[in-house]
């Protein structure tokens, strides 16, 4: 038994799925030619509140998200001034011009001789781990470039035996002997109100002191009196 031949009409429907499918494949290439994607958020209608989806769209980059992590404060941040010149005292007028702001600034020291005997003229402020922001500050308020900040070398410029802690070391070179600089603006140290209530408790307790002394004196006045008292009592009628 022999085939019959196909129809016309069956030829064409053939070739018509046949581009049909290139076609389709040729779409489906064309979304997928490698260009940035980025998320967008969007939320269907059968999403409950709050929830979303996201699709892709070409072009944009994924936003980013930055979150600032505020300054500490002054009183927190423990500063050490060393002397890494040859003029006696110069750590003085440093210290005199950070306690203004309220930093807890140590009690000036020395730098290393061997540090002493490079004869610097750019001072640098040196900040330990977490307290680097804090230390550009010192410096841009000291007017120092911010290329004079750093982190603390290992080999540490000062002496390390019996040395107050710090947070910020600041290594006076010539140019803040040169030119001190001027006080940092003032802020309300949270040790004033301490130290103004202990002034005023001590002159309370002497005030009570005085108070129970000036009592008993009264009290040997009055007995004197009392003693003395019967001879206006006498002479009082006439």
């Amino acid at each position: 038994m022999s085939r019959r031949p196909p129809s016309g009409d069956a030829t064409w429907k053939g070739l018509a799925i046949i581009v049909g499918a290139f076609v389709i494949g040729l779409l489906v290439f064309a979304s997928f030619d490698g260009s940035p994607r980025t998320l967008a958020t969007t939320r269907t209608p059968d999403q409950p509140k709050g929830s979303t989806s996201t699709t892709l769209k070409p072009g944009a980059s994924i936003p980013t998200t930055t979150t600032s992590i505020p300054l500490k404060d002054n009183k927190d941040v423990k500063v050490l001034v060393a002397n890494a010149t040859s003029t006696s005292g110069a750590t003085k007028k440093i210290i005199d011009a950070l306690k203004p702001a309220c930093y807890a600034v140590q009690t000036g020291v020395d730098a290393l001789p061997k540090v002493k005997s490079e004869q610097r003229d750019k001072s640098i402020v040196y900040s330990t781990p977490g307290f680097e922001r804090e230390a550009d500050l010192i410096a841009k308020n000291l007017k120092l470039p911010a290329a004079q900040t750093g982190a603390l070398p290992p080999e540490s410029p000062i002496p390390t035996k019996g040395q107050p802690t710090f947070n910020v070391l600041i290594l006076v070179a010539t140019d803040l002997v040169d030119k001190p600089p001027d006080p940092l603006p003032g802020a309300e140290c949270g040790t004033t109100s301490t130290t103004k209530a202990g002034a005023s408790a001590g002159r309370t307790t002497t005030t009570r002191a005085r108070s129970s002394t000036t009592a008993a004196r009264i009290t040997t006045t009055t007995r004197g009196a009392t003693t003395t008292s019967a001879k206006p009592t006498t002479t009082a009628p006439g």
